[in-house]
């Protein structure tokens, strides 16, 4: 009976607990309800316009460094960074409308951010060069590069990685750190652009006769460049053969075309020229 009796007045007492704390609660609504309903009211109705303010903030100091020539590349960084810290300041306004003490907030968000840049020293370092990327130009949108051990068309360089559009269209998305942390090739820095089509032949075969039918290749092609002119050098001598490349010019974005129809091209040409390939080696066997 004595544990029964225990029981109860363990289940009485929860009770009356229970009782009490719906009563604080209850005048604590009463007391405070409004006052809290307000303030919640105020922090969503600032978090909302703050929100608002800073997209127009944004759209208008790129618009702004837009009309001034700045590079859209550096534009779009500086505006990302400008409107991530003014989003920042609305939320701590709207969390000490609410009555949580934004000192204490700032200090904890420091604590929090010295722990959490130490964990992530990685994305500190993408970071920073992200920032070198945008301010020293290394390439831009539209570039065609090779960094960070791939290639491909710059599409963005954002905070923490840069994205790049590959030939066949795959989106790659590359760390900032491994760009700027080894060689960078910028295809499209410069005005002009070689392409070189090697061409391996019999050995029988005159140069001038193959040099004169790669050249005659480039003619009509309107993707090749003629200043600098086109040139074909011999490159290579082997047994019964040797190497020609055809060397000509073109802008940057018409690399891959020219390319694609050079090659294309000079084989055409080889070929109605009756110009041979090379032969293959003869080992000859003693027994």
């Amino acid at each position: 009976m004595i544990p029964a009796i225990a029981q109860a007045a363990s289940a009485t007492e929860a009770v009356t607990a229970a009782k009490d704390l719906l009563t604080l609660a209850s005048n604590w609504v009463s007391e405070n309800g409004m006052k809290f309903a307000a303030s919640l009211f105020g922090a969503i109705v600032i978090y909302v316009v703050g929100t608002w303010v800073a997209g127009l903030i944004r759209s208008a100091l790129v618009k702004t460094m837009s009309r001034r020539g700045t590079d859209q590349t550096a534009t779009t960084y500086i505006a990302n960074i400008l409107h991530g810290l003014i989003l920042v300041m609305v939320i701590i306004t709207a969390l000490g409308q609410i009555g949580i003490p934004t000192a204490q907030f700032a200090a904890l968000i420091a604590a929090a951010g010295l722990a959490i840049g130490l964990a992530l020293q990685g994305n500190l370092s993408n970071f920073a060069s992200g920032f070198l990327l945008v301010f020293f130009r290394p390439f831009k949108r539209g570039d065609y590069i090779a960094a960070g051990g791939t290639e491909g068309t710059v599409e963005d360089i954002g905070i923490f990685t840069s994205t790049l559009s590959s030939l066949d269209n795959k989106k790659i998305v590359v760390p900032n750190s491994a760009i700027t942390g080894a060689n960078i090739t910028n295809f499209s820095a410069l005005s002009k652009r070689a392409v070189i089509v090697p061409c391996t032949v019999g050995g029988s075969n005159s140069p001038d006769k193959v040099r004169d039918t790669l050249l005659g290749a480039t003619v009509g092609n309107s993707n090749v460049l003629n200043d600098p002119a086109p040139v074909a050098v011999l490159t290579a001598l082997g047994e019964n053969k040797f190497t020609m490349e055809l060397r000509a010019w073109c802008k940057p974005e018409n690399f891959w075309t020219a390319q694609f129809t050079l090659n294309e091209s000079a084989k055409k040409a080889l070929d109605e020229a009756g110009v041979t390939g090379p032969l293959p080696a003869m080992r000859i066997v003693q027994s």
